[in-house]
């Protein structure tokens, strides 16, 4: 499973010196990313939209729907109407907690320190590979000038 290592940097500047080291450094280019001056795209950083997290909302939606749908049919008695109304009410639900999943209130704030850096001024450059390199990452980051490296546990590469 891959991770992202985040690296702090004090300006733009410092950032993209790091991006050049990292490329010397042999850090593939599509696997590497910076967030400067836009706050909105530092919380991306913490897997703030997860699929995960939007797949886990849907499995849940889907079984309230299920008992939704179930409980319905048999409020109406009818044989042929439980099983279209189980079905339909898991297609409603699983919709309603994919959404859900995605949605602020239903997941960790951890990026909101990512927000808060970048609109003080900060930038990150962030390393997406594997769990086994990350330490090779969090030592090319600290080398290239990062103020704070954490590793967080989502593929983002911003």
């Amino acid at each position: 499973m891959d991770v992202t290592v985040v690296g702090v940097f004090k300006h733009d500047e410092a950032a993209q010196s790091a991006l050049r080291q990292l490329d010397d450094a042999g850090f593939p280019a599509d696997r590497v990313g910076i967030v400067a001056g836009n706050v909105r795209q530092a919380r991306e950083v913490a897997g703030s939209f997860s699929p995960r997290v939007a797949i886990i909302g849907a499995i849940i939606g889907a079984l309230v729907g299920l008992g939704l749908g179930l409980a319905s049919g048999m409020s109406v008695n009818t044989v042929a109407v439980t099983p279209l109304g189980m079905i339909m009410f898991a297609i409603v639900g699983a919709f309603i907690g994919g959404l859900a999943g995605r949605g602020k209130a239903l997941r960790s704030h951890d990026y909101e320190k990512y927000e808060r850096v970048v609109d003080q001024g900060d930038a990150l450059v962030t390393i997406r590979c594997a769990e086994g390199e990350q330490e090779r990452a969090r030592t090319a980051l600290t080398g290239a000038g990062a103020t704070a490296v954490r590793v967080e546990g989502t593929a983002e590469t911003v």
